[in-house]
């Protein structure tokens, strides 16, 4: 709207109106940024106590982490700062111990690494061709084996280093399928300068999304079906077996029975609808759909295409052999030695020790360490050879791995996001503000036990998405397990729906360590990830119902009843009836 207009110069003066709302335009994050905190201080002021301060810091960084209004690593460097300026106590260096030596950073840093080893020796893209030249290049089958398959290595090992695997392999994928012409990686965003075209920043399109997304969320959901591949399943055994010692043993044939369906049928219906959404699956009529459409003529010269790409990368290099088996190693020994280390510690161990120090990462990390000492060739065997004309090598061959390659590569952000979200979860246990949260879930310890199966389903598939999943669950099970004893509801029935809900974030890069680790790998906006999280979350919590309320009754059949050992509830060496729980 213009105020006014001289005829005598090309000065255009904008009315106040039009300036506030475009400096509201170009700077709405600062503005977000500046009033978040003015906003939320009813929640510090009018319940001035420690549990609160930590809700309130709490309440601003999830305001940050959902707007996108700075990079998200750093906002995870807030909550550490505010714990300090507040004044909350909880900065002393064995709680922050817990939170940064814990085996989801370390599976971290070694996974990230071992990615990049995998790309420096091009054994994912021998594959990539390979898997294209069994299943074709059509992206309904390519989605189908590459979801399924996280799904099922996430059984066995952690979710972090099977999600981890895929990426390159994915990565690969995606670049051949781009050589080819038939879809493209990124979005040139820049500008023209002359006759150069300057690329500023290149953002995923919707086919790298789609793929990136399905394995995480593939990982998130398979790691649900066994105990040894999952840290939440890990802690609900744990916390069962120490707040109610009396109760009958969780034990591997029972968890995998009940939860493996529930995998199952999210997996079909995330690969349903990730193919929905992005690929227009179910509308043969919609751009999208008729864009990756192939006639068989095409198919056939792509067929034709891959076969003589693959002969041209001749046989398996040593290279590629080395870190093929070190990537096989990584997956045995880890899939061993979490059984073998869980099992250690449940005969010895009570929940409250077994979370701080349960260390699984010690044989990827061996890997790693493996990789920066095994050469790429065997070019020093020259110089043992008692007859050789040959010339001897003048430099040492380089190792699979090495530190510039880790330091280029490596996002270490996801690091500091996943220590940060995590440090500000678990304060809200320190300040025992999840206390706070089962005494807000009291009001409904009358309800029918199904649909207070479904309130705990959603209030803990919301608070998940701030927290990486075994510390969502170390946090909010013992409010559960109250509130179960409360209500008169068998603790298994309820602490079983706050695991399953508690192990599927799908909206945010602090939901879950694999989320954090594909946005970083592929830049991938936050919103799209919070847009196409919505058909996963509703699945999500359906299944976990599902699951809870009907599917149990058929593996443990006194699951809807209340036993005895439920009357009780064992917490802090004490054998108390919890009620509602007030602090001074």
């Amino acid at each position: 709207m213009l105020y006014n207009h001289s005829r005598d110069t090309n000065l255009v003066i904008l009315t106040k109106r039009v300036r506030l709302k475009l400096f509201c335009r170009l700077y709405w994050r600062l503005c977000v940024l500046l009033t978040t905190p003015i906003l939320l201080l009813p929640v510090y002021v009018l319940a001035n106590t420690n549990a609160y301060k930590c809700f309130y810091i709490f309440l601003v960084c999830a305001i940050y982490w959902i707007t996108d209004t700075i990079h998200p690593g750093v906002i995870s460097l807030m909550p550490i700062t505010l714990y300090t300026l507040l004044g909350t106590g909880l900065t002393d260096s064995e709680y922050l111990n817990q939170i940064f030596i814990r085996s989801e950073l370390l599976d971290c840093i070694s996974i990230m690494m071992i990615t990049v080893g995998i790309e420096e020796s091009k054994l994912n893209r021998r594959a990539a061709i390979k898997l294209m030249m069994v299943f074709g290049c059509s992206h309904y089958r390519l989605s189908f084996i590459l979801f399924f398959s996280c799904m099922f290595l996430a059984m066995w090992i952690s979710d972090i280093i099977a999600c981890g695997l895929m990426m390159p392999l994915v990565k690969a994928v995606l670049v051949e399928l781009e050589k080819m012409g038939i879809l493209e990686m990124h979005h040139a965003i820049g500008k023209t300068n002359g006759k150069h075209y300057e690329l500023k920043s290149p953002k995923p399109t919707d086919f790298t999304v789609f793929y990136f997304l399905g394995i995480a969320y593939s990982s998130s959901i398979g790691s649900i079906a066994t105990i040894a591949g999952s840290q939440t399943n890990q802690i609900f055994k744990l916390y069962c077996e120490s707040l109610f010692p009396s109760s009958p043993k969780i034990e591997f044939p029972h968890l995998f029975l009940l939860n493996l369906p529930a995998v199952l049928l999210m997996e079909a219906l995330l690969y349903m609808w990730m193919n929905f959404y992005f690929l227009g699956m179910f509308r043969a009529r919609s751009d999208i759909a008729l864009e990756i459409g192939m006639s068989e003529e095409e198919a056939e010269y792509i067929s034709t295409l891959l076969k003589m790409q693959y002969q041209q990368l001749g046989k398996i290099h040593f290279h590629e052999a080395i870190v093929g088996a070190i990537i096989l190693l990584t997956c045995i020994l880890q899939s061993a030695f979490n059984s073998a280390h869980f099992n250690n510690y449940t005969q010895s161990h009570s929940i409250f020790t077994v979370f701080s120090h349960l260390k699984t990462s010690a044989p990827s990390m061996f890997c790693v360490i493996l990789l920066f000492v095994l050469p790429t060739n065997l070019s020093f065997i020259k110089f043992f050879k008692k007859r050789g004309n040959e010339p001897l090598p003048m430099l040492p061959a380089r190792s699979c791995l090495t530190w510039k390659m880790v330091q280029n590569n490596v996002s270490w952000c996801v690091l500091f996001i996943i220590g940060n979200s995590c440090s500000c979860f678990e304060a809200l246990k320190e300040s025992r503000m999840t206390d706070e949260f089962g005494n807000m879930l009291m009001f409904a310890i009358n309800w029918p036990a199904p649909v207070l199966a479904l309130l705990v389903i959603s209030f803990c598939k919301v608070l998940s998405e701030f927290a990486s999943n075994s510390c969502s669950v170390y946090c909010l099970l013992p409010a559960i397990a109250r509130l179960s004893v409360a209500s008169s509801v068998n603790p298994h029935y309820l602490m079983l729906a706050a695991t399953l809900s508690c192990s599927l974030s799908f909206h945010l890069v602090t939901g879950s360590p694999v989320n954090a680790m594909v946005a970083a790998y592929v830049a991938i906006p936050p919103w799209k990830m919070m847009s196409a999280g919505v058909g996963p979350s509703v699945i999500a919590v359906a299944v976990c119902w599902f699951t809870v309320a009907v599917w149990s009754k058929a593996i443990w059949t006194d699951i809807h009843l209340r036993p005895e050992w439920a009357e009780y509830i064992h917490f802090d060496n004490k054998r108390v009836k919890p009620k509602c729980i007030h602090y001074s």
